[in-house]
């Protein structure tokens, strides 16, 4: 298991940027940020602060975020959902911190998450324990900002949410962690649930495991849909279960009809799971990086072709170039479409480019024939895997 390097704490790195942006801005302002003690220890830090990082994390935060909001298709700020518990917590902040993202000047941008800093930290439980600290915050928001722009500030914050320094800092360290190439091992991340502080463990940054996790929280309901049975279970994944244990069925089992409703209902659970993932599991919940004994399984095999001799390292690649020695290809589903390809995972793209549908879009008998071409299709390739790509003996003995 390998864990985060070790790292100041995230209140004295928030210090040391805003020291660094200050020191290079306005020298002057310093007097009144930190006390003198505080001053000389953030001197000694100040070169390993990466010039004009605050502005670094701020744009990779607005980039991030955008990309996630595109792929996702969220609900904006007004309509975001509230967590089922109502207490008032800090982690409880607008989803996508849409309107800060958008602001366009990254001067006024920057200006504004310093003031809100500020701001907060004035009105934080703490402040009435030190009275410097109160004095100084008091004194940093009249020296930094003349009292028409900490209007301005004061009417902007009423509509947009913006996101604390630790939210950013936390953002990006997590994409500094990020392996820049694709490991031999899975890279599987840990992330801490706000609520119940349950450590969940998933392949990329927005599992289902996550989803899943928020199903136990939130009331999102996943109806059984067998006829005659109106059981409501809490994730897609216990209805499934569910279908299993209590109508002897498995999803291999199921007909065109009750294949199509299973479908339907785990995009509607992830769909609306989706919605409190930044809410239970934000950047700053993240703890780290766990490889042990979750090795890609290709690591076993020759990556050598025993029919061509080329070398594919991939799995995926690994079974599409099996498939091509089989020469097996699959139609598209839609009707009176003739095009084929291999394997039948490449629908999903194909349907997007050509048809301009998802996967979740197609018809009960579409989606039914999907899912047929995609078990015969796997049917057939693990039969011939070990012909092409033969297992190690070695590594095999070393696995166990």
């Amino acid at each position: 298991m390998t864990s985060c390097p070790s790292t100041p704490s995230t209140a004295d790195t928030v210090d040391a940027l805003i020291y660094s942006h200050f020191k290079r801005t306005n020298p002057e302002a310093l007097l009144d940020l930190f006390s003198k003690e505080k001053r000389k220890t953030l001197e000694r830090n100040y070169h390993q602060i990466e010039p004009d990082l605050l502005k670094t994390m701020w744009k990779n935060y607005r980039i991030q975020k955008s990309a996630q909001k595109s792929q996702l298709k969220l609900v904006s700020m007004e309509e975001s959902p509230e967590p089922n518990q109502e207490a008032a917590e800090s982690w409880k902040t607008d989803w996508m911190h849409g309107r800060f993202c958008s602001l366009r000047s990254l001067r006024k941008s920057t200006d504004l998450a310093l003031y809100h800093h500020f701001k907060s930290k004035l009105h934080s439980d703490n402040f009435f324990q030190d009275s410097g600290e109160f004095s100084r915050n008091f004194k940093a928001l009249e020296k930094l900002f003349d009292e028409e722009t900490r209007q301005q500030y004061e009417k902007l914050m009423q509509t947009t949410d913006v996101p604390s320094f630790k939210r950013m800092l936390a953002f990006y360290r997590l994409e500094e962690l990020k392996p820049k190439r694709k490991p031999v091992f899975r890279r599987t991340v840990i992330f801490k649930c706000r609520l119940c502080k349950k450590e969940v463990r998933g392949e990329r940054m927005q599992g289902n495991e996550f989803l899943l996790h928020i199903g136990k929280h939130e009331k999102l309901h996943c109806y059984c849909f067998m006829e005659g049975c109106d059981k409501s279970l809490k994730t897609c994944k216990t209805l499934v279960m569910h279908v299993n244990e209590k109508h002897n069925l498995r999803s291999s089992e199921l007909d065109s009809r009750q294949y199509h409703l299973l479908m339907t209902a785990k995009t509607e659970f992830y769909r609306k799971a989706a919605k409190f993932l930044d809410r239970y599991f934000p950047p700053e919940s993240f703890v780290r990086f766990f490889n042990r004994k979750k090795r890609n399984a290709t690591h076993l095999k020759d990556p050598k072709c025993q029919d061509c001799g080329e070398v594919v390292r991939d799995g995926h690649a690994q079974r599409r170039h099996i498939a091509t020695h089989l020469e097996l290809s699959f139609k598209c589903v839609v009707e009176g479409c003739e095009t084929t390809f291999t394997p039948p995972t490449f629908l999903s793209a194909h349907l997007l480019c050509r048809h301009n549908r998802k996967i979740r879009d197609l018809t009960e008998k579409e989606l039914f024939a999907h899912k047929k071409a995609k078990e015969d299709f796997n049917k057939q390739i693990e039969e011939e895997v070990p012909k092409f790509f033969r297992i190690k003996p070695a590594l095999m003995e070393d696995s166990k």
